[in-house]
């Protein structure tokens, strides 16, 4: 039996460092997609960063000798139930701001395979600034034949509302000269941002998405028609992280979502949909929950009884006799599910069901009534500051509401 897999969600965010963030249920929460890549994680040589339901990837910059702690650092959360379709490229790139994952177009019913990358470009006037465009381009070119690209971090580059393609190039008769034979004419979608400003790595960017064929999502989907803010500090916000596909890909793209400011990180955490056509074999059922058991009563030998004399019961244990199934991992899952949906038809019809009491959500016990109500305040002002980013007294509540919260927080978690 397969389950169908009609769309995957990723996020990327960059979450000012790690720490135990992991272990806290809320941020737990906010990384319930398929795939999260963190960002700027700070954790060094093999972290213990494992969470339930996920497996991950890691990657760690190397520490400098006289730092306090570590910097930068990436790690990809992806739910075990997708490790067949997934792959860590280790040998892509050799900087320690970019990881590389291989999306299996089979596995998820993509046209191609499609290249992840999450990613870190620090400012240019930072010591771990190295080429970093250049590294990145060159790498895309190397990839470039085999698939389709999704490139998410937090890239240090604001681009305004700037194009990333070239305008008008179908009918630009200057541009023909210098364009190759093969050159296939941009898909021109526009593109909105509240951010104003454009950096000189916002323009690294640009011509990456130029010459590479590439898109932004920001304000271009449902989610995030705005092209909403995605960092905030007391001095200013900006728009810095993105999501950035291949343009042939844009088809699949469902929406983009830029959330809410939180207290776990100065930056916005991302989310990209997209759709696919993919079949999730469900080795018996182990992913699916079942909320009953199946209870024996005084009538249920009769009723059984009865039930095995049916018609269909002789045609599908025949049908199940009859079947030749392959002496492999796949013909013994066939034949087990064939059996099991036997069996489970005829428990419906002579057991009754039980069904389990749900579990309520657990609420920490360091938490209580003032929590609740301070994190009810901050989440009112996180949404005001992304509805109107420029305003100055919102953005000072907000950080102070957020600065309580977290002090709150650590205080009677030690308790």
């Amino acid at each position: 039996m397969f389950s169908s897999i009609d769309s995957i969600s990723i996020s990327s965010w960059n979450v000012h460092g790690l720490g135990q963030k992991h272990r806290d249920p809320d941020f737990l929460e906010l990384i319930n997609h398929d795939i999260n890549i963190l960002i700027e994680t700070w954790k060094g040589v093999e972290p213990d960063v494992q969470i339930p339901e996920y497996n991950y990837y890691c990657k760690q910059r190397t520490k400098a000798n006289k730092a306090k702690r570590n910097s930068g650092g990436i790690i990809v959360y992806y739910k075990k139930k997708f490790e067949k379709g997934i792959t860590y490229l280790k040998n892509v790139t050799k900087s320690q701001n970019r990881l590389w994952m291989k999306l299996d177009k089979s596995f998820f019913g993509l046209q191609d395979d499609l290249y992840i990358c999450g990613i870190y470009i620090p400012p240019k006037n930072s010591p771990h600034y190295n080429n970093e465009y250049e590294g990145l381009e060159s790498e895309i070119s190397f990839l470039s034949s085999k698939g389709n690209f999704l490139l998410m971090g937090d890239f240090n580059s604001r681009v305004s509302n700037y194009s990333d393609f070239v305008a008008n190039d179908e009918n630009n008769i200057n541009l023909t000269h210098i364009l190759p034979d093969n050159y296939k004419s941009d898909f021109q979608l526009t593109r909105k941002s509240q951010d104003k400003i454009i950096n000189p790595q916002g323009r690294d960017l640009l011509d990456l998405c130029v010459s590479a064929q590439l898109r932004i999502l920001n304000g271009r989907f449902i989610g995030d028609l705005l092209g909403n803010m995605t960092f905030f500090s007391m001095k200013g916000c900006s728009v810095v992280d993105y999501a950035i596909t291949s343009e042939s890909l844009l088809s699949s793209v469902n929406y983009f979502i830029v959330k809410t400011p939180s207290y776990f990180s100065d930056h916005n955490q991302i989310v990209t949909h997209l759709k696919c056509d993919g079949k999730l074999p469900n080795i018996n059922n182990i992913n699916k929950k079942i909320d009953f058991e199946f209870k024996w009563t005084n009538t249920s030998k009769l009723l059984l009884e009865n039930e095995l004399n049916e018609k269909y019961i002789y045609e599908e244990l025949n049908n199940f006799q009859q079947t030749n199934f392959e002496n492999t991992q796949d013909g013994l899952n066939r034949a087990t599910d064939l059996i099991s949906d036997i069996y489970i038809t005829l428990s419906h019809k002579c057991m009754r069901k039980r069904y389990f009491k749900k579990k309520r959500k657990r609420i920490s016990n360091w938490t209580d009534s003032n929590f609740f109500a301070l994190r009810s305040t901050f989440n009112l002002y996180s949404k005001k500051l992304k509805l109107s980013p420029f305003d100055q007294s919102i953005r000072l509540k907000y950080f102070f509401y957020s600065k309580q919260l977290k002090t709150v927080s650590k205080l009677k978690k030690r308790i």
